[in-house]
This record gives C-alpha cells, structure tokens and sequence, in this order.
C-alpha cells in the first residue's frame, strides 16, 4: 500500500492545499503515473529539508510518501525544489484543484 501526503503552504495568495492520497483508492492509470513520478524523482533519496532555505511570498511543500516498510518527507520550496521533483508537485497541486 502506497500512500502520499502533500502540504502547499506560503505565496502571496496563500493558497493552501492539504491532500492526502492511498493510491490503492486512485484509478489504476492514475496510481501508476504516481508511483513512475515518485520513481523518476528518486524520491526516497532527496534530502529531508531544503526549505529552511525558501525566501518570502513563495509556495513551500511537504510531501510524505509511505510505501510499504518504506517512508520518507521531504520538505522543499519553490527556489529550493531538486528538479527532478518537479513533475511530481505539478501533478499533486493538479490533483488536488481538480
């Protein structure tokens, strides 16, 4: 079983996103472009916080994956957020304002 949890905190606006997703509840298509998103981001190896760098006005997340006997958060910003992580965040903040 495969579970995540993503926080969008901070910007101008303040736009808040609280989601809690068990992929095992999700469409098949859906959960596994979820798990290739966490795979292709080599989630379980970015470092737990790059947000304490993060500057003012701009989105800050938190994103916990369980998988399993697998957990890992990751705590990162808009200015701090490794590259490859992005697809997954785009895909999560779309999710949810759907």
């Amino acid at each position: 079983m495969t579970t995540i949890n993503f926080e969008r905190s901070g910007g101008v606006a303040g736009n808040e996103i609280h989601l809690k997703l068990d992929l095992n509840s999700l469409p098949a298509d859906e959960a596994q472009n979820l798990l290739r998103l966490i795979s292709e981001a080599d989630f379980f190896k970015i470092p737990e916080n790059s947000a304490a760098k993060s500057t003012t006005d701009e989105f800050r997340y938190t994103i916990t994956v369980n998988a399993g006997q697998s957990s890992h958060t990751v705590h990162t910003s808009d200015t701090t957020m490794p590259k490859p992580l992005l697809p997954l965040v785009n895909e999560l903040t779309m999710l949810k304002t759907l």
